[in-house]
């Protein structure tokens, strides 16, 4: 079944749904060839709708509920992962595979090795694109909400922002002492947060300030990880050692 998540103009009603947000509609009726009596998915903020097509137009598409459930994809903790700019369409990658994987928030990070400095004026509409993409990688790997995503944020604010998780974490290739599973041993929290530098790694200046204001340096072993690989890589570790993959 495709799945859709519902958009502020649509109504639910006893029993039934319409769906009034243009793309939506055009999604279904354009690119899907959706016909009356097909099921589909609709997912709101606390429901999963598996519901059957009455009638469809150009304006509108209403559905019979046949059925309210929880959600039921999301993982038991909530993992963000904060993401030094990377060159190029990497961070295209990055977001729709960590959607993939289960990540709930995205934060873009500038540090002192990005080489990618973003002007001011084009900000918004990459901050559209990326969120378009987050939302569509939602819809395709069944996810029962859509990611946020802020940027672009510095490295100073970063610091302020460590202690509003149970444990930070800062991929570093320089850390030989900790890893992922050793940093998890006495976890016992919800909010996880995974900060990956830039191509060029982090200065070890910036890793002293973010340790002093309560992250921990964790190593992903000695192979030395691109930046679009390394954020994949530590996500998969935790969704694992938390069970997302039974």
């Amino acid at each position: 079944m495709h799945r859709f998540f519902l958009e502020q103009e649509d109504r639910i009603t006893e029993g039934s749904i319409t769906l009034l947000h243009p793309e939506t509609i055009n999604h279904l009726v354009k690119v899907l060839r959706a016909r009356v009596n097909e099921k589909i998915e609709l997912i709101s903020i606390s429901s999963v709708y598996i519901c059957t097509i009455e009638t469809i137009s150009s304006t509108e598409v209403v559905l019979s509920i046949l059925e309210q459930k929880s959600h039921e994809n999301e993982s038991s903790v909530s993992i963000t992962l904060y993401q030094c700019l990377p060159k190029s369409d990497k961070l295209e990658l990055i977001l729709q595979k960590n959607v993939e994987l289960g990540v709930n928030h995205f934060v873009l990070v500038s540090s002192k090795r990005c080489v990618v400095d973003y002007k001011e004026k084009d900000v918004p509409k990459k901050m559209e694109r990326f969120s378009k993409i987050i939302k569509e990688a939602a819809k395709q790997s069944k996810r029962d909400r859509i990611p946020s995503i802020q940027g672009i944020t510095s490295l100073k604010n970063v610091l302020q922002q460590i202690g509003d998780y149970d444990l930070f974490l800062v991929l570093y290739e320089q850390e030989s002492a900790s890893d992922i599973k050793t940093r998890l041993k006495h976890f016992e929290g919800k909010k996880i947060a995974v900060l990956v530098g830039p191509e060029g790694g982090f200065e070890s200046s910036e890793v002293n300030l973010l340790t002093e204001a309560g992250a921990l340096s964790t190593t992903l072993g000695k192979r030395i990880l691109r930046t679009e690989t390394a954020g994949f890589v530590a996500v998969s570790c935790l969704q694992y050692e938390f069970g997302a993959f039974e």
